[in-house]
């Protein structure tokens, strides 16, 4: 069978120096395969391909020693290209898709810790292309899994490997799914139970001293001796029985299950509440050391400080080896700082698990999907509260260990928050984290946000409508055309204005008619230029025109009294309403309006003269009805523009508050003027103010209106209600 061997020579000879380019490397590698495409079968061409690269690595790798007494960054760029060589050819599809990982997993077993350490920083650096298409659970997956969970099991968790550790764990978050469950002890299996401490025999501290000396011994000297040997032994029972409590705490840490056995509570309860007080005896001695140092003095203040300090930067550096169960050394391990720590945080983290196992607790998750996190164990109330009452006593004791106990205690507590998150997770079997998209259906058709909002979004585009009230609100817009246009106009009264302004708002209504009765005949005279003229058709039969009498018109031009009540003399006419005036909200107080059932008047129109002004005026005679030839048809009402419309509207409006404002001291000239006619009404007050000003005001025998609504005088009217 020919070998592949001559070409991967040649392509090694044929690189550049390392670090070499990607491309470069590509094209090397394209034209390699393109070479060795007929030298060999294709169902032998990728294990050729896999067992000459992975030779090729080895053989470096056989040299790392010697390589690393010379110049180690040359054995690491070597080793950086060959691998990059392979994860090359795997691209082209000259080996499988697991080969480079298969490679990486042989290598870092042979290889060194340090040396492992570079060959994973390559590893970070092409992850990208080292899991493409890898599927969870499968293939890839599992090859990588493995080989960086061996490497996990050759490194210490403490010490200079525990970066290293890190950044592999950090490395398997990035590359496998967070609800992976390869990394999840999805069984909730322990770690290795405690297996006790094994401690030497008692020393017989109740040894008598034997030889020669001992016959001279006085009595008092054997009676003190017999003291200090009691004493002795009592502290060193205390000291053995203080020391396989404590101890005998980490077999409940390492195997929880053991609370389903009925006693394994009490022991438990009993044992932590020996324990704590000592350690909070040693805290407390800690602390006040700390505070009698502090206070030696201005002498040794810096000295301090730089103990403090030095003391608060090594906290980063933390660093704690595993027990010691020496009995000769538990004193000085709870005199420890991080010892204690250790020992509390343990302690919270078996009595945040008992609390799952709470009644209430217990029937939130208890259910047949994960039986495996289950045991028959359930705590009681009163067991419940001594438990709640200890984890109390237990973070107040981490914020009192120093330094920095607040901090170290508020970090444990989120710890075991989080953890009882993943508890819950873990309970319901790991469901996944992914969330779909938001869609919504549009006929028939999954859309996105983006389609689905596009009409709201381009509704939101368009300009807003102008607002309704030119002042914000219509209670604002009222009272600012009602003239309260300041906060000094509210420290005076309404005042509704002279005759005179309203005359003149009248005439500007009368002028604005005008302008738009002008537009109006222009553009009907544009219209009518532009329109074809109509063709003349001859009239057969002339309608005969309608001869109207004198007698007739005359009787035509006289308005019919023979239905309307006239006024008597010297009385107000009846009132006519105006729409929109009779019930105005700003001017409630106002009077029927004075009038006669006549066509309102304007200051454009002819006065009409009322019976007050004329009172000896004869009843007209009715004429003698003539026969009517013929009867012309009424035309067409012609249509009323709506500006001139609002434009009559508003002088009807101008006229009642004239009214209005002239009714209190002007009534006696009411019934000079015509039906509505302001103008003769300012005419009249002007020449009344003109007559005061000479001294020439008669006082007039102006209508006296009694209670019960009875007048005295020439004139007498009736005004009751």
């Amino acid at each position: 069978m020919p070998s592949l061997q001559p070409h991967l020579t040649s392509f090694l000879k044929s690189l550049p120096p390392p670090p070499v380019n990607r491309n470069k490397l590509d094209e090397l590698v394209r034209k390699t395969l393109s070479e060795s495409q007929d030298k060999c079968s294709p169902e032998n061409r990728k294990s050729q391909w896999e067992y000459l690269l992975k030779n090729d690595v080895f053989l470096l790798a056989a040299n790392e020693g010697k390589a690393l007494s010379g110049d180690p960054e040359e054995y690491y760029d070597d080793l950086s290209l060959k691998l990059d060589i392979i994860l090359c050819f795997t691209e082209h599809e000259a080996c499988e898709q697991t080969f480079p990982l298969l490679v990486l997993q042989e290598l870092l077993e042979t290889q060194t810790i340090g040396s492992c350490s570079r060959i994973f920083s390559w590893m970070e650096t092409r992850a990208d292309k080292l899991t493409e298409g890898m599927v969870p659970q499968k293939g890839k997956a599992l090859v990588l899994l493995r080989t960086l969970n061996d490497l996990l099991r050759r490194l210490s968790k403490v010490g200079s490997t525990t970066i290293f550790c890190g950044r592999i764990l950090t490395f398997l978050s990035g590359v496998f799914a967070l609800g992976e469950r390869s990394g999840v002890n999805l069984r909730g299996e322990y770690g290795p139970t405690w297996e006790g401490v094994q401690r030497p025999d008692k020393m017989r501290v109740d040894e008598e001293p034997s030889g020669a000396n001992a016959e001279s011994t006085a009595e008092s000297d054997k009676m003190d001796v017999d003291n200090a040997k009691t004493s002795v032994a009592q502290n060193a029972e205390k000291k053995e029985d203080f020391y396989d409590v404590f101890w005998s705490l980490q077999l409940p840490f390492s195997k929880p299950p053991l609370f389903a056995k009925p006693e394994t509570f009490g022991q438990f309860k009993e044992a932590v509440g020996r324990v704590l007080p000592v350690i909070k005896e040693a805290t407390a001695k800690e602390r006040a050391m700390m505070g009698s140092r502090a206070g030696l003095g201005p002498a040794n203040t810096l000295k301090r400080k730089r103990e403090l300090d030095e003391e608060t930067n090594s906290n980063n550096e933390y660093f704690f080896a595993k027990f010691l169960t020496s009995p000769d050394l538990l004193d000085l391990e709870i005199a420890d700082t991080h010892f204690r720590r250790q020992f509390l945080f343990q302690l919270l983290i078996l009595l945040n698990h008992l609390l799952t196992f709470t009644k209430d607790a217990k029937s939130t998750w208890v259910s047949p999907r994960n039986r495996s996190l289950q045991m028959d164990f359930t705590l009681e109330e009163s067991e419940a509260q001594w438990v709640h009452e200890t984890l109390n006593k237990v973070t107040e004791e981490l914020r009192q260990t120093t330094p920095n106990g607040r901090t170290f205690a508020d970090t444990a507590s989120a710890l075991l928050e989080r953890e009882k998150n993943w508890v819950k997770w873990k309970n319901e079997l790991c469901t996944t984290f992914d969330k779909d998209p938001w869609s919504e259906e549009i006929d028939g058709k999954k859309v996105g946000l983006f389609e689905a909002t596009k009409s709201i979004r381009d509704k939101m585009k368009e300009p807003p409508n102008d607002w309704e009230y030119k002042l914000g609100t219509a209670a604002l817009t009222e009272i600012w055309e009602t003239g309260y246009t300041d906060l000094e106009d509210l420290k005076n009264p309404f005042q509704p204005g002279e005759v005179k302004d309203f005359v003149k708002r009248i005439k500007q209504e009368d002028a604005k008619i005008n302008l738009r009765k002008q537009r109006l005949e222009r553009i009907a005279k544009s219209k009518a230029a532009a329109a074809p003229a109509p063709a003349k058709t001859p009239v057969e039969n002339p309608t005969p025109a309608i001869v109207i009498s004198s007698t007739e018109t005359h009787a035509a031009t006289q308005p019919d009294t023979t239905h309307r009540s006239e006024p008597t003399p010297g009385t107000l006419a009846a009132p006519r309403p105006v729409s929109g005036m009779g019930n105005s909200p700003i001017h409630p107080s106002l009077p029927p309006k004075p009038g006669s059932p006549s066509k309102p008047a304007s200051s454009s129109q002819e006065p009409v003269k009322s019976a007050t002004s004329s009172p000896s005026i004869a009843p007209i005679p009715s004429p003698v009805p003539a026969p009517v030839a013929a009867q012309v048809p009424a035309p067409a009402p012609e249509p009323v523009d709506p500006e001139i419309a609002k434009y009559e509207e508003n002088k009807q409006q101008w006229a009642w508050l004239a009214l209005r404002a002239a009714r209190d001291l002007h009534l006696q000239h009411f019934g000079k003027i015509g039906t509505g006619d302001i103008e003769q009404l300012a005419q009249e007050i002007e020449k009344e103010k003109e007559n005061r000003s000479k001294g020439l005001v008669v006082e007039e025998p102006g209508p006296v209106i009694e209670e019960g609504g009875q007048k005295d005088g020439e004139g007498d009217v009736k005004m009751d209600g």
